[in-house]
C-alpha cells in the first residue's frame, strides 16, 4: 500500500515538473544561458559570450518585468476587471460640437446639418458616481457663441450633456 502511495506522488511530481516545465521553459533557459555564459565570460574574458549574455539577459529582464507588472496593484489586466466588475464606470465618446447657431439642439438630429458643424472628438470614461457634465472639460473656442457636449456610447446612442454659451 505504501509502495502505491510513493509511486502515486512520484508520478504527481512528474506531471507538475512537466507542466511546470511546459509553461516556463524560456524563461528557465535564458537564466540558465545566463549564469553559464557569464561564468565562462569571467574565466575566459571572450567577446564570444557577449551576445549570449545580452540575449539571456534581455529574456529573463522581459519575462521578470511581464510578472511584476501582472501582479502589481497598477496592473492594466486588474484594473480592466475591476472596471468591468464595477458598473460605475463606462468609456464613452465625448463630442464637443462648436456652432454659431442658436437652434443646433433642434437640428441635431440631421446628419447633414451635425456634419456641418464643428465636431471634437475624445474618448474617455466617465463614473455614473460623480457628476458627468464636470467630468468632461469645457474649453472655449472664441470663433463660437455656442458649444454642446455629447456622449457617445458603444451602442452608437448619444446623450446630451450640456450647452456652454
Amino acid at each position: 500500500m505504501e509502495r502505491e502511495q510513493v509511486e502515486e506522488i512520484k508520478t504527481t511530481l512528474v506531471r507538475n515538473i512537466k507542466i511546470f516545465w511546459s509553461d516556463h521553459w524560456l524563461p528557465i533557459t535564458a537564466f540558465v544561458v545566463l549564469i553559464v555564459s557569464c561564468q565562462l565570460f569571467n574565466l575566459t574574458h571572450s567577446g564570444f559570450f557577449y551576445p549570449l549574455m545580452f540575449v539571456s539577459g534581455w529574456i529573463v529582464v522581459m519575462f521578470a518585468l511581464k510578472l511584476k507588472s501582472e501582479s502589481s496593484p497598477f496592473s492594466s489586466k486588474k484594473s480592466t476587471k475591476n472596471m468591468q466588475q464595477d458598473t460605475s464606470y463606462e468609456t464613452y465618446t465625448v463630442l464637443r460640437v462648436y456652432t454659431n447657431d442658436p437652434n443646433f439642439q433642434e437640428y441635431m438630429q440631421n446628419q447633414e446639418y451635425f456634419h456641418s458643424q464643428h465636431v471634437q472628438m475624445e474618448n474617455r470614461v466617465i463614473d455614473h458616481n460623480q457628476d458627468i457634465e464636470s467630468q468632461i472639460m469645457f474649453i472655449r473656442k472664441p470663433e463660437f457663441a455656442f458649444c454642446y457636449h455629447l456622449l457617445m456610447d458603444r451602442k452608437n446612442e448619444m446623450y446630451f450633456i450640456g450647452e456652454y454659451v
